[in-house]
């Protein structure tokens, strides 16, 4: 079936059939499972109007599946990326595997309300709202996904939000957005966008102030409990620049990064997984900390190293973290 809704949207784009050949095409009752897995380490952004690109996109290793019809879509294409995404996910489970997120329009954009009025029976594991600005507008589009759950009958808080950051509205008040909703469990900095709007060479990013920004975001997202996720890196042929630039993202606490191409996800995974030096030498502490604890002591020495409980709950996270 999804061949068939592929070679529609083809020909609907080439002009060779009408868009009500896509509308009329149709929509199943899919399973929706919540997502297992715990990683967020590539999250691979699709356009709705890249049919090519649809085709593949589940057979692809990342983490997070973002379905766009935000930037890199045109307005005029908006209305039949809304619509391809739509019948899509209709015909599509979800196992919970990979965690399947649609990156919507702005809320005070022409496209806000056709996106969620059309894709809120999608049923996606989170909706990710472009260009946030203040807590309000995540209120306001919590209360929307809550009416919606209660009036299918969903269960609450299964649909979740994720933002861009990408305003400098948005980093100045990141803290009180962050904690604007329960639904919130992942921020994505743009910070091509931001430095744009503060009027500042890109260059600028490699510096003391992009530091400073990716610190700060990190920080308050960290405190928060919701995941921070690095900036795409354009040049997706400098597959050498992306690693460089994801080694630096994991050591600031970054939990993954936005992918515009496989290769870079296949990067990603590893950089932003436990290396296996770590994930041994994780297991160790736990064994050698459990057991102190057992004796009854407070802490143990171990390799030179005193292990206590922060050291514990660090270890903890990293084989919470890593594949069996």
């Amino acid at each position: 079936m999804l061949d068939e809704l592929f070679n529609t949207a083809d020909a609907v784009l080439e002009g060779r059939e009408s868009i009500n050949r896509l509308r009329e095409f149709p929509e199943g009752k899919p399973e929706r499972r919540p997502v297992e897995n715990p990683f967020k380490r590539s999250a691979l952004i699709v356009s709705g109007d890249r049919v090519k690109h649809l085709r593949k996109v589940f057979s692809r290793p990342a983490d997070v599946i973002i379905f766009n019809v935000e930037d890199g879509v045109s307005d005029e294409n908006k209305p039949f990326a809304r619509l391809l995404i739509r019948k899509l996910l209709l015909n599509t489970d979800f196992d919970g595997s990979k965690e399947i997120v649609i990156r919507i329009n702005p809320i005070d954009s022409p496209f806000f309300f056709d996106d969620l009025t059309g894709l809120l029976p999608v049923l996606p594991h989170a909706f990710r709202l472009s260009k946030v600005r203040s807590p309000e507008e995540v209120v306001a589009l919590d209360r929307i996904i809550s009416a919606y759950e209660t009036s299918r009958g969903i269960e609450r808080g299964f649909v979740k939000i994720q933002l861009s950051v990408e305003t400098p509205q948005a980093v100045e008040r990141l803290p009180e957005i962050l904690s604007a909703s329960d639904r919130i469990n992942a921020v994505y900095l743009g910070i091509l966008d931001l430095f744009a709007e503060l009027s500042l060479p890109q260059r600028f990013q490699s510096g003391r102030l992009g530091e400073f920004v990716r610190s700060s975001f990190v920080f308050h997202s960290r405190s928060r409990g919701v995941y921070p996720i690095a900036p795409a890196y354009q040049d997706y042929k400098d597959l050498e620049g992306f690693e460089r630039e994801a080694e630096l993202e994991r050591e600031m606490g970054f939990a993954g990064k936005m992918c515009i191409s496989v290769k870079q996800v296949e990067l990603a995974n590893r950089v932003f997984s436990p290396t296996e030096e770590e994930v041994e030498e994780a297991r160790q502490i736990v064994e050698v900390y459990e057991k102190a604890i057992e004796e009854g002591k407070g802490g143990v020495t171990w390799n030179g190293k005193f292990i206590d409980q922060p050291i514990y709950r660090s270890a903890l996270n990293t084989l919470r973290f890593s594949r069996p």
